[in-house]
């Protein structure tokens, strides 16, 4: 799994708040856990934008791009990843509804708690499952 670019994320971002957030929930892959972190700095400069439509095209690219990876990366190890795929879809299908309306706080929640479960159970899952068939 490769490193993803940030994309545009704004350049007044609050790093030491998505270092906060984001070491709370490392897996142990680098790969994984640099791509998380960026997702972090979506939510962060979500949170702190003058206009959610300024960040809603960014996050929704970079995060496309982070479940395309990490679908990429399981899948490789002999994980079968329809249930995470899926899982992966709704989150997008249900961010874009929100930010296509310039709701920020329902968004920033919406992101912020799939963000925060989805990593800490269900990705954590999948570095399990991983690590177990590579054994």
């Amino acid at each position: 799994m490769k490193p993803a670019h940030d994309g545009n994320l704004p350049t007044n971002l609050d790093w030491s708040a998505v270092e906060e957030l984001s070491k709370r929930y490392m897996l142990g892959v680098p790969a994984v856990d640099g791509q998380h972190r960026i997702l972090f700095a979506w939510y962060v400069a979500l949170r702190s934008a003058p206009q959610v439509e300024e960040i809603a095209a960014g996050l929704n690219t970079y995060a496309t791009g982070h479940f395309v990876d990490e679908e990429a990366w399981a899948a490789d190890h002999g994980v079968d990843i329809a249930e995470h795929h899926h899982l992966h879809n709704e989150l997008l299908i249900r961010l874009d509804a929100l930010l296509n309306r310039a709701d920020r706080l329902p968004a920033m929640s919406l992101l912020y708690d799939w963000l925060t479960t989805h990593v800490d159970i269900d990705d954590r899952k999948l570095v399990q499952e991983v690590m177990r068939l590579d054994g």
